[in-house]
C-alpha cells in the first residue's frame, strides 16, 4: 500500500451542523446515499482540500483534515474527473460549440507542455525525447488502444492516430469519425480511461462524481475493474447511485453517507 494515499477524512461543519469521519480503503471507496445526503458536496470538499482552495472551504464554514499513511506529507497526486455533458442539439442554444466534457477530453488528449497536466500528447513525446523508454511507451499505448477497442467493439469503432494531424480518430468500416462526433457515453468513458492510463501506474487519487451518467450498463459494470487494471496504485473515491457500478464484486467497498455523519 502506498503511504501517500488517503487513510482518513474528517470534515467539521458539513451543512453547518454535522461532522463526518471516514476511514478509507487504499483501493476502492464507493459513497452511496439518497439524493440530498451530500455525496457530491463531500467530493467537492475533498477536491477543494486537495487543490488547496481554502477560500471555498472558508465560505462554507468547513474544516477538513485529510490523513495519509505518512502524516508529514500532504502532497497528493490526484484527479477529479468531471463527465457532465451538453447534448449536441443544446450547444447552439447556450452559444458554445463544445461542452464541458468535450473540453476536458480535448485537454487530456492534446495539451502540450504543461508539466502537471496529464496529457496523451505529452506522453507520446516521451517516446521521442527519451529513446531508452520508447519501446515501453509504445507498447503501453498499443495495449491501451486494444482495451479501448474492446469497449467499442459492439459499435464497430476502432481507435487510431491520424498520421498527418496526430489527432485521435476512429474507424468504422470505411468511415473516419472524429473525437467530437462520438456519443456522450463514449466521450465520458474515454475521458476516464485516458486519465487513468496517463497516471502511468503511479500512486494517484481519483475522485469521480456519478460516473455512471451516460454510460451503458455493461460499461458501468466493468468500470472499476478496468480502472484497477490500468492503474492498480490508484485510490478510487466514487459517489454513485448505480448498483451496476459496484454490483460485480465491489459491494464490500460501500460507504453510506448516513453512517459517516456524526450526530445525524
Amino acid at each position: 500500500m502506498n503511504m501517500y494515499l488517503i487513510k482518513r477524512i474528517e470534515i467539521k461543519g458539513l451543512f453547518h451542523q454535522y461532522d463526518l469521519k471516514w476511514d478509507l480503503n487504499p483501493d476502492v471507496n464507493i459513497l452511496v446515499g439518497i439524493n440530498g445526503t451530500g455525496k457530491s458536496t463531500i467530493l467537492r470538499i475533498i477536491n477543494a482540500c486537495l487543490s488547496k482552495k481554502t477560500a471555498y472551504l472558508q465560505e462554507q464554514g468547513i474544516e477538513i483534515d485529510i490523513e495519509s499513511e505518512n502524516s508529514n506529507q500532504f502532497n497528493f497526486d490526484y484527479e477529479f474527473v468531471s463527465t457532465f455533458d451538453v447534448p449536441l442539439a443544446d450547444k447552439a442554444k447556450i452559444g458554445q460549440s463544445e461542452s464541458p466534457l468535450d473540453k476536458e477530453l480535448q485537454k487530456v488528449i492534446y495539451t502540450v507542455g504543461k508539466e502537471k497536466q496529464l496529457s496523451f500528447s505529452n506522453y507520446r513525446f516521451k517516446a521521442t525525447n527519451y529513446p531508452e523508454i520508447a519501446e515501453k511507451v509504445n507498447a503501453r499505448i498499443r495495449a491501451f488502444f486494444d482495451l479501448v477497442n474492446d469497449f467499442l467493439k459492439e459499435t464497430g469503432k476502432i481507435i487510431d492516430i491520424d498520421r498527418n494531424s496526430n489527432d485521435i480518430i476512429f474507424h468504422k468500416d470505411d468511415l473516419i469519425i472524429s473525437l467530437d462526433r462520438l456519443s456522450s457515453g463514449e466521450k465520458q468513458m474515454l475521458l476516464i480511461l485516458f486519465t487513468v492510463f496517463l497516471m502511468d501506474e503511479k500512486s494517484y487519487i481519483l475522485l469521480m462524481d456519478e460516473p455512471e451518467i451516460s454510460l451503458h450498463i455493461g460499461w458501468q459494470q466493468r468500470l472499476i475493474d478496468v480502472i484497477r487494471q490500468l492503474n492498480p496504485n490508484c485510490q478510487l473515491i466514487i459517489a454513485t447511485h448505480s448498483p451496476s457500478i459496484f454490483g460485480k464484486g465491489w459491494g464490500d467497498k460501500l460507504f453510506f453517507v448516513k453512517d459517516l455523519i456524526q450526530g445525524s
